[in-house]
Order: structure tokens, then C-alpha cells, then sequence
């Protein structure tokens, strides 16, 4: 099972809200430059069977701007992806989905710091805190059967700026 763990585009500073907060003209760019690389470097059809996606906006429009790129089949929005969520619940949505969904073959879960990066070591058992910039996506093979993966790729926005997409 391929597990993509993604943190949002780059956001405005403020908003009425923190759950409010837009994505800049920027991190839509970014957006669309990580559903390009994703398409040319991890998936080998153009598509992923579902998005577990936080309901805060920036997390939203990330997810349209990776769909403007690929076919993406289901979408959910999850509170357990907010920026404050615990990571062993997150885990643990993630695990119980995909037990549901026995079928699905790739997922991607659009998120916020800190959580991607908890989750990531969570995931992985490494606790080393790695840090998402905004865009940034890291691409796991993963075991529904430990709960466990492996780290087989990690994306940086950078990547796409210096034309190696």
C-alpha cells in the first residue's frame, strides 16, 4: 500500500481564524507542482484511491490544487488531521479505514505541522521529527497489517523549483 503523508501549501500569516487561513498564490503553486511530481516519480497510473483530508481550508485547497494534477477516487475530510489532532488517533483513523477498504492500493493524507510529522515517526518508529515545509509530501510503503512503513521517497517543494520534476 503506497501512503502519501503531505503537509498543505504555503498559507497566509492570518485569517479570522486559524482554520480560515487560505492558501497564498504561492502554495497553490505549490500544490499543483507536488500532484505533477507525484504523478511522474510515485504513482505508476495517474490516480490514488482516496484523500483523508483535514477540514481546515489550506488543507482543502491543497487538495484541490494535488486533483488539479491526478484522479483521486474518494475524498474524506477528517478532524483527526487538524493541527492538534493526537497522532496515535490519527493512526489509528488511518488503520481502521484502510481495514474497511481492503481494496485500496494508495492513499493520501493532507495535513498540518506538527501532526505530519509525528505521524510520520509514529508510522515509521524512528522519532526523529521530521519537518515539513508547506507542499512537502513523504512517500511510505506501507504494511495494513503492522500498521507499520517504510520511507521510500520524500518531496520537498525545492525539488520542482529547480526543474527536477
Amino acid at each position: 500500500m503506497k501512503l502519501i503523508v503531505m503537509r498543505h501549501g504555503e498559507a497566509e500569516s492570518s485569517n479570522i481564524s486559524d482554520q480560515a487561513r487560505n492558501l497564498t498564490a504561492y502554495g497553490i503553486s505549490q500544490t499543483h507542482k507536488a500532484g505533477s511530481w507525484l504523478v511522474s516519480h510515485v504513482l505508476a497510473e495517474n490516480k490514488i484511491d482516496v484523500a483523508l483530508v483535514s477540514p481546515f481550508v489550506r488543507a482543502q485547497q491543497t487538495y484541490d490544487g494535488v486533483l488539479s494534477q491526478l484522479s483521486i477516487s474518494s475524498k474524506l475530510d477528517v478532524v483527526e488531521l487538524v493541527p492538534d489532532a493526537k497522532p496515535r488517533n490519527s493512526h489509528r483513523m488511518v488503520d481502521h479505514f484502510l481495514q474497511q477498504h481492503p481494496n485500496a492500493t494508495s492513499m493520501i493524507l493532507i495535513s498540518h505541522m506538527p501532526l505530519v510529522s509525528y505521524l510520520l515517526d509514529e508510522i515509521l518508529l524512528t522519532y526523529q521529527g521530521a519537518l515539513f515545509d508547506t507542499s512537502s509530501m513523504a512517500i511510505i510503503d506501507y504494511d495494513v497489517e503492522t500498521g507499520l512503513g517504510e520511507l521510500t521517497e520524500f518531496y520537498h517543494p525545492s525539488m520542482s523549483d529547480l526543474g527536477n520534476n
